[in-house]
């Protein structure tokens, strides 16, 4: 819950450019696709998950360091040692990982986890418009919910999150946190929203909409009193709702005829 709302919340210094020319509405559909796309793969051939557990051990850490080397400033200097920077903060993090045991370890997996997610929902909302972005988490989460409690998401689940490389080192496809565990999907899908809102909205409502991705989280989970296993998606797809009704319902103030003639380029004595 704590690392979805930070996702929500966190400033967004990494704006690739670089496939806007790709940029469309199709690439939406690449969030529920993920979610389907990997279920259904590993409900009919289990034998992948260890698949995904090596491309998530070597790809994690350079979309890590992809986050967080951001938007550097100096020039070429400037490029280059922050990319030094983000290279030696991923390497801690994944040395951290593998050689400190217990939640310290955790933490560090869970922290390059987090940020690998940030780094594609940044990569998305380059090629995606907002507006079909929202669209994307709602179907998600929808897709998540009618998985989740129609019993077709916890066996091919189970399996994927105990997919292993080899010994000692950490499963990098899930966040495991103590007696915590949740999906890549649901932390992709809170980033994706941090991007939106990065684009939408302000620091200080980014941080709000974060709470209430928190809140929501909580009030969700008590539905555990009664079913083992919830859609963690589906809180940030209701703050995502949330947050367009509002906008909807914010109209920008009237501007006097004074303000309308300045604001179009025109003086009047």
């Amino acid at each position: 819950m704590g690392v979805q709302a930070a996702l929500v919340a966190s400033p967004r210094t990494f704006e690739p450019r670089v496939l806007a020319r790709a940029r469309g509405s199709v690439w939406a559909i690449v969030l529920p696709a993920s979610l389907g796309g990997t279920i259904a793969l590993l409900a009919v051939a289990p034998g992948v998950a260890s698949l995904y557990a090596w491309v998530a051990l070597i790809a994690v850490p350079m979309l890590g360091v992809v986050a967080l080397r951001g938007v550097p400033a100096g020039g070429s200097r400037g490029a280059a040692r922050a990319w030094v920077l983000a290279a030696a903060g991923a390497a801690t993090m994944l040395a951290v990982a593998v050689k400190v045991p217990g939640l310290p370890g955790q933490a560090a997996a869970v922290a390059l986890t987090a940020l690998s997610s940030t780094a594609i929902a940044g990569f998305l909302g380059d090629l995606a418009p907002t507006a079909m972005l929202k669209v994307g988490i709602v179907v998600m989460a929808a897709l998540d919910a009618v998985l989740v409690f129609g019993h077709l998401l916890e066996a091919p689940n189970n399996t994927l999150n105990a997919a292993s490389t080899s010994a000692g080192l950490p499963h990098l496809q899930v966040a495991v946190f103590g007696s915590a565990l949740v999906g890549y999907g649901d932390l992709f899908v809170a980033a994706v929203f941090g991007v939106i809102l990065h684009q939408e909205a302000g620091r200080r409502r980014a941080v709000g909409l974060a709470f209430a991705t928190f809140v929501c989280s909580i009030v969700f989970d008590l539905l555990f009193l009664i079913v083992d296993v919830l859609p963690a998606t589906v809180p940030v797809a209701i703050v995502v709702l949330i947050h367009e009704a509002v906008r909807g319902r914010v109209t920008p103030p009237r501007l006097s005829d004074g303000e309308e003639v300045l604001c179009k380029g025109v003086y009047r004595p």
